[in-house]
């Protein structure tokens, strides 16, 4: 088996290897003389070589994984497990926090970063003391921990698994108004899933449809939370929810990129592309799809929905700048969903960018398909004077938020 080796003294996992390597990523444990061990060796886990620098202080890179077809470079994740800390001051030291982004340097880690711990995987707290050295892309945090075992990671994880539990609970609900179905699978044989939230007693052709995209990138894990606060809203007992599905159809697609989050990537889906970058590769081929299966899949079922003499009114992918943004942002072609913005304003700060991103989802479908479409980039730090730092909680009601908003979006403008 082949051995990468490093670029510019970078730790550098190719997806490819990291495949053959292991089927979920695992590392290897690591033990010091404090009998401290430190793994990934799970769901969404991932972190480079941690070492001993002195007693209970650790310094190491994050995993750097690169593009297949281009020369991008993600690193910003981060998720693993300590067992042996408990009653220890722990110091965690992560270099070299640097890579590329389209051709470009790409810095996500700022002073203001805060990574996230947790003593049982759920319940998730930040790490306060925390210093970034931006000369040297160098971020170092430490905590007390109570307890023998912490999870640690750059935010709050949402994985595979937590997906897959969250498709069978609102399968149980045995909802009238849900409809699930399997669009596809991913590089890797994960099903990619479709809800359909509406009410089925009022007619198709009297509602807007609204399709809701999300977690094309693995790093980004605010959307998974998102959809989750959206779809248990709109199938709920809520008043407002049930006046939502009279004039509405949801169409929401939680997880484009299973494979991501399993393998903990950052950004890449298994065979190492960026899906948001994959959109428009179809124009170069004969048969006008996706090479990247998870896009395939879905541009599959968009054109079949089209194509059956349906509509999309207004599409949204959800996506996050990390720790770096601390604003609310929608990206969306000149003049397009400007009153959005609007509607959305009042639950929470938020701005309109005009902003193209080549290959994307959005870009692929107000081009080709002539749908109002655009980016909602929440961020994985704060979005107040006050330096509130966002949690779970926070993120589920973006989710019931932007369902309300774009109700009143559509009251505003019809």
């Amino acid at each position: 088996m082949r051995k990468l080796q490093p670029v510019k003294q970078l730790h550098i996992i190719s997806l490819a290897a990291a495949i053959l390597f292991t089927a979920c990523n695992e590392t290897s444990t690591r033990e010091n003389k404090n009998r401290i061990s430190i793994s990934s060796d799970f769901d969404g886990g991932s972190i480079g070589e941690l070492t001993a620098r002195d007693t209970n202080y650790y310094v190491g890179q994050t995993k750097h994984w690169l593009q297949k077809s281009g020369s991008d470079n993600q690193y910003y994740w981060f998720y693993f497990r300590m067992n042996g800390v408990a009653n220890e001051q722990i110091t965690i030291q992560l270099d070299s926090l640097i890579g590329q982004y389209r051709g470009g340097p790409h810095l996500i880690y700022t002073s203001w970063t805060q990574p996230v711990f947790s003593y049982n995987n759920l319940q998730w707290n930040r790490f306060s003391d925390v210093e970034y050295d931006k000369d040297n892309y160098s971020l170092r945090f430490k905590a007390n921990f109570t307890q023998d075992t912490v999870w640690i990671a750059y935010a709050h994880p949402y994985t595979y698994q937590m997906h897959k539990r969250f498709i069978d609970s609102v399968a149980n609900i045995n909802s009238k108004h849900l409809v699930i179905k399997t669009l596809g699978k991913s590089y890797q044989a994960r099903p990619i899933d479709l809800l359909t939230i509406t009410d089925r007693d009022v007619p198709l052709q009297n509602k807007k449809v609204i399709l809701i995209t999300s977690l094309q990138h693995a790093g980004e894990t605010v959307g998974g939370f998102f959809t989750q606060g959206m779809v248990n809203f709109l199938v709920s007992d809520d008043p407002k929810a049930a006046k939502i599905r009279q004039r509405f159809v949801f169409q929401v697609i939680p997880m484009i990129n299973p494979d991501g989050f399993f393998l903990g990537t950052t950004r890449f889906n298994a065979a190492g592309e960026d899906l948001n970058q994959e959109w428009d590769d179809d124009f170069s081929d004969s048969v006008h799809l996706p090479v990247e299966p998870e896009a395939a899949a879905v541009k599959t079922w968009i054109r079949e929905w089209l194509s059956d003499g349906n509509k999309i009114d207004l599409a949204l992918d959800v996506h996050s700048q990390g720790q770096e943004g601390t604003m609310n942002l929608i990206h969306a072609p000149e003049g397009v969903l400007t009153s959005l913005t609007q509607s959305l304003e009042k639950f929470w700060p938020i701005q309109s960018i005009p902003m193209i991103f080549p290959g994307s989802i959005n870009n692929c479908l107000h081009q080709e398909f002539k749908i109002p479409s655009g980016t909602f980039e929440i961020p994985q730090s704060y979005v107040d004077e006050h330096k509130n730092y966002l949690n779970v909680k926070d993120y589920m009601n973006y989710g019931k938020g932007t369902a309300t908003g774009i109700n009143d979006y559509f009251m505003n403008n019809d």
